[in-house]
């Protein structure tokens, strides 16, 4: 609930009053847990990283499910999410503006992501396509996140819904996973 006020107002214009009134809690029962509106917006953030990154965790790690499905619904859990809505999209702008100097926590979740993907893809991927492709697995995990990235910016700039954010990431998928044995494309 803080980041969605954090989200609305932008971290300065964001008052403590307002996130207690949303956590319906008091102002001296916020500063009782949180020191101060930084440690309160930094413990927000975490939580949602942690969150983003449980999401992305099952979505992978979902079994019967193939390759090209797993990647798309971790891809959407861990951008798609910002897709949508205009409260969304303010907190994922809110997480990556350089001036809250965040990378301390973005930085470390943005490579836990990528490792998790590529784990999955190197799981799914035989030695066969890891040489006939030139591409290690870290790669492919990292050109869909920058695609994904794109695919979110391209979304919010044109008010487009999560529903099309999928249907991009889905296309892309597609096309990468091309190449791949059919056992690791192959979706159930």
């Amino acid at each position: 609930m803080a980041l969605e006020v954090f989200g609305r107002y932008g971290f300065r214009k964001a008052s403590m009053d307002e996130i207690a009134r949303s956590a319906d809690i008091s102002r001296q029962g916020l500063y009782l847990r949180f020191a101060s509106k930084d440690a309160l917006f930094r413990a927000a953030v975490r939580q949602e990283l942690d969150t983003a990154l449980g999401d992305v965790s099952r979505c992978l790690n979902e079994e019967g499910v193939g390759l090209e499905r797993r990647a798309v619904a971790a891809l959407d859990a861990w951008l798609g999410r910002y897709v949508g809505s205009m409260l969304a999209s303010d907190i994922g702008n809110l997480l990556q503006n350089p001036a809250m100097q965040l990378g301390d926590m973005v930085d470390p979740a943005i490579a836990a992501f990528g490792a998790r993907l590529a784990a999955t893809i190197a799981a799914a991927m035989s030695e066969d396509d890891c040489r006939r492709l030139g591409v290690a697995p870290e790669e492919i995990a990292g050109a869909l996140h920058t695609v994904a990235q794109g695919a979110k910016y391209l979304s919010n700039a044109r008010a487009e819904s999560r529903e099309e954010f999928v249907s991009r990431m889905t296309a892309a998928v597609r096309v990468v996973f091309a190449g791949f044995g059919t056992t690791a494309r192959r979706t159930p």
